[in-house]
Formats: structure tokens, sequence, C-alpha cells
């Protein structure tokens, strides 16, 4: 078997001092940047990823992946450094740190290698010093490397892809929307439990059936969540769980502690580039689900009903294996496997898009969520009806933005219509404690305010009641263009997306976008909109 150090070696791990960081709680964490750098010796194809564990006391795992960045590059060899990553040097669940190891994955000719080895990153005695530390990565105390990652088949991604070109009610596509209402007939809560025992059934009635659920969702904080989870594990269901970096590390919640002790799979993502236009820290901010082989859902909600039940989000499910295949093309690459390619049509009538999917136009040119939605406003005739959580000015390839893209169908007769979440769409500090009057009196963003300068019907929602913290309940990211092409999924309208993890699904079809603009009008009659 072929090992990714016949094409790249680690040789410093790097370990900054402590800061303090705070999660949305206002829960204070003190963590501590870390770098590691490797030496490759192939040409800058070769891309490395990093597997992360850290061992606490109690027997407690953490896993990470982490990308990294070329420099120093040569046609033959290369230099690479991984971008940013944190630790939590003492967690109140679980205590101190005792070690931390990596493997890492080649990513080459298609395929990932992985590490024969895991390495100490830094041990116990580095880790209670609080200066900054530094180690030469060598052989020493290094353990075997079981951490695997897999590969789709690009020939069925695109015959699955093809297909849906064609047959869209093979999709078998149901929209689902919170409407604030745990117990609603069309929330997800219901849904997505009764799946996890469809799948606990069908490993009762197929003992020696591989069974499994994958979790790709920014956070999952939810107690009957993972107890269910756990309890498929239990049952012998194979259950595995992504989620962004911060929600499994910068938390004293119980879920999470409970989930981590399970042993199930769970994975945080650093999403870390550095690029000029970013405008708040990038996340692994996937929603969706895939339950055995044939079902699936996303959307634009985290499952975090327990506290956020009250918000109004939207999402759609799947009966069909090809979606659940796209879906696990993602998922494997999370896991740090190599996303695949294939072809789509934009003009379609489905398309599941990823922004960093590998799905490519018939010139030969990625297609991702953020060129969709500038492709879809660009061609409206008729009507723009968006419902989201935040915009801002969302750039495409030629620099054209959103706004303009926005601005410039009011200017040839389409009607556009845009419901934001109103906390969100000003300036100045969210979460904090204000009278409505004042709230109101915030200045808007400078994307909203270039929408309504330029005419455009844009409402500011607020919940009925007023609160101390003012609260809107629109968490969705939805557009419904011409009454029948749907956008879709956990991608906001602005730049940070793009260096993101996050899906857009554009469904053209007419069927689908009823509940979407029943769902549009019913918001302006359920609350305070503001003109």
């Amino acid at each position: 078997m072929q090992f990714a150090e016949h094409f790249s070696t680690p040789v410093h791990g790097h370990l900054g001092g402590s800061f303090q960081r705070v999660n949305d709680f206002n829960d204070k964490f003190y963590v501590r940047w870390g770098k590691i750098d490797f030496d490759v010796w192939f040409g800058v194809q070769a891309n490395v990823k990093v597997i992360l564990k850290v061992y606490r006391d109690h027997g407690i795992q953490e896993n990470y992946i982490v990308d990294t960045d070329a420099h120093d590059i040569h046609w033959d060899r290369h230099k690479r450094s991984t971008r940013d990553f944190y630790i939590h040097p003492f967690s109140k669940n679980f205590g101190q740190i005792n070690c931390i190891k990596f493997s890492f994955i080649i990513h080459l000719d298609e395929h990932s290698i992985p590490s024969e080895k895991e390495y100490i990153f830094m041990d116990w005695h580095q880790l209670q010093d609080d200066h900054p530390q530094h180690r030469n990565i060598n052989h020493d105390w290094s353990t075997p490397n079981s951490y695997r990652t897999y590969e789709l088949n690009p020939g069925e991604l695109q015959a699955d892809a093809d297909w849906y070109n064609h047959h869209f009610d093979s999709l078998q596509l149901v929209p689902k929307f919170t409407k604030g209402q745990l117990h609603h007939p069309y929330h997800p809560k219901r849904y997505i439990h009764d799946l996890i025992d469809k799948v606990i059934r069908t490993k009762w009635d197929n003992p020696d059936r591989f069974c499994t659920i994958k979790v790709s969702v920014d956070c999952i904080d939810d107690s009957e969540f993972i107890n269910h989870l756990i309890h498929a594990r239990d049952q012998g269901v194979w259950v595995q769980c992504i989620v962004d970096w911060r929600k499994m590390t910068l938390t004293n919640s119980e879920s999470y502690a409970r989930l981590k002790r399970s042993r199930i799979e769970l994975i945080g993502v650093f999403c870390s580039p550095q690029h000029h236009l970013i405008e708040v820290e990038p996340d692994m901010h996937t929603k969706f689900i895939i339950f055995n082989d044939e079902d699936c859902i996303l959307g634009s909600f985290n499952i975090t009903f327990d506290r956020w039940w009250a918000n109004w989000e939207s999402g759609m499910t799947f009966h069909s294996k090809g979606v659940c295949r796209l879906l696990d093309n993602i998922f494997q690459s999370q896991r740090g496997g190599v996303i695949q390619r294939y072809g789509i049509d934009p003009l379609s009538s489905f398309n599941l898009l990823y922004t960093f999917g590998r799905h490519y136009m018939s010139n030969g040119q990625y297609y991702r969520p953020h060129h969709a939605i500038l492709a879809e406003i660009n061609r409206a005739k008729h009507s723009i009806k968006v419902s989201l959580f935040l915009i801002g000015e969302l750039l495409g390839d030629h620099h054209d933005s959103v706004v303009n893209a926005l601005i410039n169908a009011k200017h040839r007769g389409v009607y556009v219509h845009i419901l934001f979440n109103g906390h969100l769409a000003r300036q100045g500090r969210i979460g904090v404690e204000r009278f409505m009057h004042d709230e109101l009196n915030r200045p808007l963003l400078p994307a909203v305010q270039r929408l309504k300068n330029a005419g455009i019907g844009v409402g500011l929602v607020y919940g009925q009641d007023d609160h101390p913290v003012p609260y809107s309940p629109i968490h969705s990211k939805y557009c419904i263009i011409d009454d029948y092409i749907v956008l879709e999924g956990s991608f906001n309208w602005y730049n940070t997306s793009v260096f993101s993890h996050d899906l857009l699904v554009v469904a053209a079809n007419h069927e689908v976008a009823k509940p979407y603009l029943f769902e549009f009008d019913q918001i302006q009659r359920s609350f305070r909109v503001y003109y």
C-alpha cells in the first residue's frame, strides 16, 4: 500500500500562546493557535490535509481536519503549511489535553493517500507551558494511523446529474419549513427522527447490511437529536458527524459532551482561508444529513431546535439514491477525501452546488453557488422574491455584485421584493439589549441601504413581541424567481460564504415553488415588517 510519507514529510510544529475567545453564549474560552509545516516532494498539484487528534483525560479523543496552503513552489517540490487552527487546552467537561497527534493525507491523481503514521504535534510537557512552543516533527513515539478517506465513483455522479436533468420527479423532492413550531407537520425535526428510526429498522431487518447516518451540519447542539444518534449507534448503525470546529470546541454543552463520550465519529472542520473579500470568519456551514443511501435532507437549519425552535427556516428532503451520492461526494471530501468532478448544465431543472465542488460546465469552468445566484437573478423575467438571513456585496468572477444584479433586475422591469432578518440587516453590534425604538434607528448595512435607495421593496422582519434583545425569526436563505425557480440551501448572500462550506440547490419546478411563495406571503402576515 502506498503511503503519504512517500510524497511529503512533516517537519515543524508551532503552538502559540493563550488568548481568549467567546462563543454565542458569551462563554469565555482560552485557546492556542497552531500550525504544522510540510516538505512536499512533488509538484503543487499534490495537496495535503491534516487530521488533528487531541487526546484528553477520561479517554476522550477529539478529531479535526485542517487544510494546507502551498508556498516556496518549484516544479518538482514545494512546501506547505496548515491554515490556522486552534486548540482548547482545558475543557470544562473533559479537563486538560495530554497529547496532540496528527496524521495527514495526500491528494494526488484524484485519490487520497493516508500517512502510515500518526505523529506527535505537541506532548504533555509542551502543553503545560503557556509560552509559544516549537517542535521538530520526527518518528519518535509515532504510532500506526488508522484514519482512512474515500472517494466516490465520478461516473456514477455524472450519471446521476444527467438523469436529473430529464427526470425531475425522480428526486421526490419535498420542501420543509419550520414555521417556528416544532410540531408543525412541515417541520424537519419529525422527518429527521423518523428517518433515524427508519435506518434503525433497516438494520434490525438486515443485520448484515452496513447502515449509515452521515451528518454534515454546522452545529448539532440538540439533546434529542444527539440521544437518537447515540441510540442508532447502539443498534449497530454507523454514525458520522462533521461540524464546524468552534461548535464542538468552544462549548460547555452536555449534548456535545455526550457525543464525544459515545465514540461516534465527530470531526470538527477548520475553515480558515485568508482573502481580502472575507467579511467574517468562514466556517463549515453546510446543513445536510444522509440516511443510508436513499434519503436525505438539506436546508438553512442547524440541528439546534432546543434553542432556536422559534426560527423560520426552510429546506428540502429527497428520496433519491442519486442525490444521496451527490451529497456523499461532499461529505467524503469534508472528511479528507478528494471531491470528484462531474459535468452539469446550469440551465437544467435541478442542480446541487457546493462552494468547493468540482461541478463544471461545458466550457470546463466550475459552476458554484455564487455563480448560480447571479446567473438566475440576471435571467429573471418577471419577479424575484427573497427571504434572507444576511446579505453583502457578494461578487462574481468578474466583480459583478449581487446587489447590482438585483438593482439591474428592478431597472429592467422585474418585480423585486426582499425580506431580511431585521436585526442582522443593520450596522452595529448584534445580540445586545436595545429598546425597539433604538433598534429601528440603527443605520442599515450598506448593501441593504443600496437596495432600498434603488426603490426595491426591502422588508425588515421582526417577531411580533418585543424582547430585551430585538429578535427576528428569519434564518432562511431562499429565493423564488419568476414563481417557479427556487434557490435554497445554507449559502448566505455575502462573500464569506464563497470561502465557507456551503450548499445551494437550484430547482426549477412550479409545484416546488408554490409552498415557498406561500411561506413568503405568510411571513409578511405573521410578523412585524418594516419598510
